[in-house]
């Protein structure tokens, strides 16, 4: 059984910072950076962990551990500035 979990919510200014990232990751063809950004978008929409790891084909632990890298790290893993 999935572990249980809680979605996250990003500030006006994470968005802002998601949405730019989430466009210059697909301009650069780096699928994966944008894949990870698409975790914490999804979960900010509260999007189920099971339905965000369907729809990006990831592991339910992958999504879980990116959530929980978020939450303790901020958007620095996830972007590069």
């Amino acid at each position: 059984m999935p572990y249980p979990h809680t979605f996250i919510t990003l500030t006006a200014e994470e968005r802002k910072q998601v949405s730019f990232w989430l466009e210059r990751y697909a301009v650069s063809h780096q699928y994966q950076k944008r894949k990870r950004l698409q975790i914490l978008y999804l979960s900010d929409q509260k999007i189920e962990f099971a339905r965000i790891a369907k729809r990006l084909n990831y592991h339910y632990d992958t999504v879980r551990w990116n959530i929980y890298l978020y939450r303790k790290q901020g958007l620095k893993p996830f972007i590069k500035e």
